[in-house]
């Protein structure tokens, strides 16, 4: 494994291990929200909206790493049928389809938070703009593992390197 391998596959831990925290987080907050609202009618507003926002950083963080993963909904019915060769520039023109939509999310998230990025969230009394801000990062992250994967179907360079190794792959 080359060096630019070795910091490539660090920086992608990280990034799914920050999503893998934020989900941790809505799952636990959610939990204590109930209980408390259940048990001892006791309700946070902030809590309530930290949740959602937590929720949406995971929803827009999340797509790099589908798209990396190959976790993205697939119909490979005809894809199937097609040959080897052939099915890898059929994914390069998904895949810049999907760099092509994400560019244009990327767009209206930026002009959407332009205009409702000034209003103060009801719960936490912050601009919209803190809160809604992971839509353009997320999306903006996300443009560039599309480039990275239509690059390694281009190059035909494999990205499993990205992936953990478990133990009992490793012959240990």
């Amino acid at each position: 494994m080359t060096s630019l391998q070795k910091k490539g596959k660090m920086l992608y831990r990280c990034y799914v291990a920050l999503g893998i925290a934020a989900m941790a987080f809505v799952a636990a907050g959610v939990i204590f929200a109930v209980i408390m609202r259940y048990f001892f009618n006791i309700s946070f507003t902030f809590l309530e909206e930290l949740i959602t926002l937590v929720f949406t950083f995971t929803t827009f963080w999340g797509i790099g790493i589908c798209v990396l993963e190959n976790e993205h909904v697939l119909i490979d019915f005809f894809f199937a049928k097609i040959p080897p060769h052939i099915q890898r520039w059929v994914n390069v023109v998904n895949y810049s389809i999907v760099l092509i939509s994400l560019a244009i999310l990327q767009y209206y998230a930026i002009g959407w938070i332009r205009v409702a990025g000034k209003t103060i969230s009801n719960g936490m009394r912050i601009k919209y703009v803190y809160i809604y801000g992971i839509m353009p990062i997320g999306v903006g992250i996300s443009l560039i593992c599309v480039l990275i994967k239509i690059y390694s179907l281009i190059k035909n360079v494999d990205l499993e390197f990205l992936k953990p190794v478990y133990e009992e792959e490793e012959g240990l």
